[in-house]
């Protein structure tokens, strides 16, 4: 095999395993956190509107509502979340796989690895949608205030973090 050709494979491959092993936490994502409360990305945690939901002081009717928004978004994505850890895994098995492979060999499975992430997406903004229009108004300039806050926040750990140099959005 020629050097380039050798050389574009190893990039192709590369490449692939790194979009693999990024798209794993896609999945772990949507659990949530304990007790309503999840980390950074988590769903429970509200994170998916920017702030967390325990920071709008959410009426009791409220909560119920949301939670059970949450369960029904993690019992529709629970198997899509499964078949996308499938397709990952495959993908990745056929990357490992020896002998000659060209991009046009993975594309039917980085096509099916697109539309499940496209179907957790929609899932995702429709619980978003619902819980957004169960806040009030005033819980909804509490989230934009919260928000702009933390983006504040992050900003100046940003520049702590590296203080001389290019400063990068996230």
């Amino acid at each position: 095999m020629a050097t380039g050709k050798r050389q574009m494979l190893w990039t192709l491959m590369a490449g692939a395993l790194v979009m693999v092993t990024s798209l794993a936490p896609a999945g772990a994502q949507a659990q949530g956190g304990p007790h309503g409360r999840g980390g950074r990305g988590s769903w429970d945690g509200g994170l998916m509107l920017g702030v967390p939901l325990h920071s709008l002081n959410l009426m009791p009717d409220q909560k119920t509502q949301i939670q059970q928004i949450l369960s029904t978004y993690r019992t529709a994505a629970k198997p899509i979340i499964q078949q996308l850890r499938q397709a990952q895994n495959a993908l990745g098995d056929r990357l490992l796989t020896p002998g000659s492979l060209q991009s046009t060999d993975v594309q039917g499975q980085l096509q099916q690895i697109a539309s499940l992430r496209a179907q957790l997406l929609q899932l995702s903004g429709q619980a978003t949608v619902d819980i957004r229009n169960i806040l009030t108004p005033d819980q909804l300039t509490a989230a934009a205030t919260t928000k702009a806050k933390l983006a504040d926040l992050r900003s100046q750990m940003r520049q702590l973090m590296n203080p001389g140099g290019a400063t990068t959005t996230p």
